[in-house]
C-alpha cells in the first residue's frame, strides 16, 4: 500500500504513483486540509458544514434508507474532519451520536487494536 501527500510519497514507488493520481483525479485519497476545513470546530450543523467548505457530501455510515441527514442536524466535529475523495466528491462519513446528534466516523485519536492487552 502507498501513500502521497503533495509531492512525497511512501510505500513502494509504484503503489505510492498510483495513490497520488487516484487523488489527484479525485477518486479516492483522504483531505486534511480543504477549503473551509477551519471553519469545523465544535459543533456545526450539516447545513454549516456543505454549505461552509469544500465537502459536497455526507452521509451516516450504517444507515439503511439511503437519505442525508438533516440539514439542522448537530455533528460534534472534535475539530478532526477528514472527508474523502469518493467518485469526483469530498465526501464525509458520518456516525450516529448521542443525543441525535452525528460525528465524523474517523476519531481524532482512535485505540490502536490490541492496545489492552500483550
Amino acid at each position: 500500500m502507498g501513500a502521497a501527500l503533495d509531492d512525497r510519497r511512501h510505500g513502494p514507488a509504484e503503489a505510492a504513483a498510483s495513490a497520488a493520481a487516484e487523488h489527484a483525479a479525485r477518486r479516492s485519497g483522504r483531505a486534511v486540509l480543504f477549503p473551509g476545513s477551519d471553519q469545523l470546530t465544535g459543533t456545526v450543523t450539516v447545513a454549516d458544514l456543505l454549505q461552509l467548505t469544500a465537502i459536497d457530501a455526507v452521509f451516516v455510515v450504517g444507515a439503511t434508507s439511503g437519505e442525508a441527514p438533516a440539514p439542522v442536524t448537530p455533528v460534534h466535529t472534535q475539530d478532526h474532519v477528514r472527508p474523502e475523495w469518493r467518485e469526483g466528491q469530498l465526501t464525509l462519513a458520518l456516525v450516529p451520536a448521542a443525543g441525535n446528534t452525528l460525528a465524523p466516523f474517523e476519531v481524532p485519536n482512535p485505540t490502536p487494536c490490541c492496545a489492552d492487552h500483550p
